[in-house]
């Protein structure tokens, strides 16, 4: 039987503009024990070692693991909502990347639905507690700090790049000021309100 772990979390389900992405890492725990560097969840280490992290598992093609990512879109999020795009998106990502043997943990509560032939199970604090999904956690988390970088270079006044399209004080004065941009999530609030 096959010990190899895949790890889930997703990334950027408060922010209030884009994709949320998730990722699903594939590895057994012996991996983690020759890495140059210790893996972690991805908000208790910098953005410096995050980035080396993520450069290193792109461009080091090794057998002993791989990893899919998946975009839960914004359309898609307006249009079901936030919980059932992460859970659509998560099912994608276990499907392309998972074996029927493979023991899947996804971070939180909530599980797919439509994974029958796989073991999951979902661990609240699972990106703190087990090292496949920390390397999830961190692995979307820089590809989505890249992708809202260029959202950024599209609509600078938002700050996107200090954020990441969450609702700081300075996001939501430019809202108020500019009003919202192409890509803003339009059923979040406070942005819900102010197209009404």
């Amino acid at each position: 039987m096959s010990n190899f772990i895949v790890g889930v979390d997703e990334v950027g389900r408060g922010s209030l503009v884009g994709s949320v992405i998730i990722c699903a890492f594939r590895s057994r725990d012996d991996l983690f024990e020759l890495l140059p560097f210790s893996i972690k969840d991805s908000k208790k280490i910098n953005k410096k070692q995050r980035e080396e992290i993520y450069n290193y598992f792109k461009s080091n093609k090794n057998p002993n693991y791989s990893y899919q990512i998946t975009f839960g879109k914004k359309r898609d999020i307006e249009k079901l909502n936030i919980h059932k795009v992460v859970l659509q998106s998560m099912s994608i990502a276990i499907k392309t990347i998972a074996k029927a043997s493979d023991q899947i943990i996804i971070d939180g509560k909530f599980i797919p639905e439509d994974l029958n032939k796989f073991q999951v199970s979902s661990l609240i604090k699972a990106d703190d507690k087990i090292n496949q999904v920390s390397a999830a956690s961190i692995m979307a988390k820089v590809f989505r700090d890249k992708l809202v970088l260029k959202l950024h270079q599209f609509e600078g006044r938002y700050e996107w790049n200090k954020n990441a399209g969450y609702g700081t004080k300075s996001h939501l004065n430019a809202i108020d000021k500019y009003g919202i941009s192409p890509f803003h999530r339009k059923t979040y609030q406070p942005i819900s309100r102010l197209i009404k």
